[in-house]
């Protein structure tokens, strides 16, 4: 009887580690993680305008740096839009509403440069001596659209050249349940641009914008089904920011009555980028078990594999509407690390999964 008993708990444990994977450990400090970030030996979690380090093996704290407010080395703390940081080669790079700043590894200010354009010029990133930088353009006379476009900057902030431009999801009352937003990545000098209202497109630009070369795969997109519909409602009317917009109004049914909520008949071909030793990892909306397709390619587009990883937490509606990194997972060691709220304990755990090819 025990022989059978402590077969069945082995079997138990294998099923979770294959849905879950490795659980690395628990985040101590942290309540309220807002993005993370990974890098080969190193976590880093964003809380406000605070920044946690952990070590990747035991997931160990090391350190917390950053500070509320608007002074150097401070960032503002904004609802709805969180802040950001990236993993340099020899520094970290942190974005907030109005600047972005230089940290050392160890969280030492080493610059800042305030941004241009207030809210409207986001998810900015180092690239040589210039930045890549999504901004918010508005509609002109002719063109009553709003478009979110990508834009290579100077080291000053000020724009020199326009690298993409694609329509902005929402509108004045309608809400696309399914945002197809614009997303980019920055590895080694180079620009990723995913083109996913063409359909699954990648084009490279260098450190001066000019274009290299253009990724395109012929692809079936996934069409949106009722489940789908009801899955993707379920976390909108989850979501923070928009509770807070069904408040306004007067609750849910006054909400419903002023906003339409747009379902389109299929899935965008590619959700989000990530480029990272030396591979371009495109998540899609396909989906099977519970889990999420990867299409993982070398840099000139060439398909390694296609591999289904665990769905992360959910993150923030405006930063999927805005194509913001506010991500529950990283890339890193040919690893998926990923975070899973667990709420009987209220803790937060970091998984990993290794990727295969």
């Amino acid at each position: 009887m025990r022989k059978v008993v402590l077969i069945l708990i082995l079997v138990l444990i294998l099923i979770f580690s294959l849905v879950h994977g490795e659980k690395i450990g628990v985040l101590s400090g942290v309540l309220k993680p807002e993005s993370i970030e990974v890098s080969r030996e190193r976590l880093y979690v964003v809380e406000g305008a605070a920044f946690y380090t952990y070590s990747l093996k035991g997931l160990e704290l090391i350190g917390k740096f950053g500070k509320k407010g608007e002074g150097p080395g401070e960032l503002k703390v904004v609802p709805m839009f969180s802040n950001c940081i990236k993993v340099l080669h020899d520094k970290l790079f942190a974005e907030g509403m109005g600047k972005v700043i230089f940290f050392s590894k160890d969280g030492e200010l080493l610059k800042e440069i305030r941004k241009k354009g207030g809210f409207r010029t986001y998810k900015v990133m180092p690239i040589g001596k210039n930045f890549a930088s999504i901004q918010m353009l508005s509609p002109t006379e002719k063109d009553k659209k709003f478009y979110l476009g990508l834009f290579l900057l100077d080291a000053e902030m000020n724009v020199i050249t326009k690298l993409y431009k694609q329509e902005f999801p929402e509108k004045e009352k309608d809400i696309d349940m399914v945002t197809d937003s614009l997303h980019y990545a920055v590895y080694k000098d180079k620009i990723y641009v995913e083109e996913s209202d063409k359909g699954f497109v990648i084009e490279v630009f260098d450190s001066s914008g000019d274009k290299l070369y253009k990724i395109k795969k012929n692809v079936d997109v996934r069409k949106i089904t009722g489940k789908d519909k009801e899955a993707i409602f379920r976390n909108f009317k989850e979501d923070n920011f928009i509770q807070l917009m069904a408040k306004s109004k007067g609750g849910w049914e006054n909400f419903k009555k002023t906003t339409k909520l747009i379902y389109p008949d299929t899935f965008p071909a590619i959700q989000d980028i990530t480029v990272t030793d030396d591979k371009i990892y495109v998540s899609t909306y396909e989906t099977k078990d519970n889990k999420v397709q990867f299409v993982i390619m070398d840099l000139k587009g060439n398909i390694l594999s296609t591999p289904y990883m665990p769905k992360p937490a959910e993150s923030s509606f405006v930063g999927k509407t805005m194509g913001r990194d506010n991500r529950f997972y990283g890339i890193a060691n040919d690893k998926f690390y990923y975070l899973i709220e667990n709420e009987d304990d209220e803790e937060w755990e970091l998984h990993a999964v290794e990727f295969q090819h």
